[in-house]
């Protein structure tokens, strides 16, 4: 009796070679680090609103609400955040900014409503400022590379405190040791 597909030679009798199929995945194998990133935006928790009229855009600063929905304003800033860290290291595991109502209890930084964005990349010290020129330590470079960058809304993402820009630090990044 032959089968047709079997794997030929002895002890193999009736076996069926059954092909694979290629598909793009990734695998996450070398040393994965976590982030937090606050960012200030009023009225996030108390009166959420993906679009905002056009006069309350600025004064809800960071507002990143993400809707699925490309269209919404929030949508679009939280897409242009995201594609800005991403120039470094595009994150691998996260999830959707949350909104908060006090900043101030998590980080000293930032006082207000505002999200809560927490994110993992595939690097060690992707965002590690390991030079004495710009802002020194393990998210240095997230803290230089997004300051200064102008979301759809019209808002400046400042991450320092006092910004020649005179707009005031809306955005806090901290590495951590597990996903909150």
């Amino acid at each position: 009796m032959t089968n047709a597909g079997a794997i030929p030679g002895p002890g193999n009798i009736g076996v069926t070679l059954i092909n694979g199929s290629a598909t793009s995945m990734q695998n996450l194998t070398a040393n994965l680090q976590q982030y937090v990133c606050y960012a200030s935006s009023p009225y996030c928790f108390t009166d959420p609103n993906p679009n905002p009229p056009l006069d309350e855009e600025i004064t809800r600063l960071i507002n990143i609400q993400t809707t699925g929905n490309p269209l919404d304003q929030s949508q679009k800033n939280f897409d242009i955040f995201l594609q800005s860290i991403g120039l470094r290291a595009l994150p691998v595991v996260m999830n959707d900014p949350v909104p908060v109502l006090e900043l101030a209890e998590l980080t000293n930084e930032l006082s207000g409503e505002g999200f809560q964005w927490n994110f993992a990349v595939e690097r060690g010290v992707q965002f590690y400022n390991f030079t004495p020129y710009g802002t020194p330590g393990p998210v240095g470079l997230l803290i230089d590379d997004l300051d200064g960058v102008i979301l759809p809304s019209g808002v400046r993402v400042t991450t320092v405190t006092g910004s020649i820009t005179g707009w005031a630090q809306n955005v806090a990044f901290y590495r951590v040791e597990t996903l909150l």
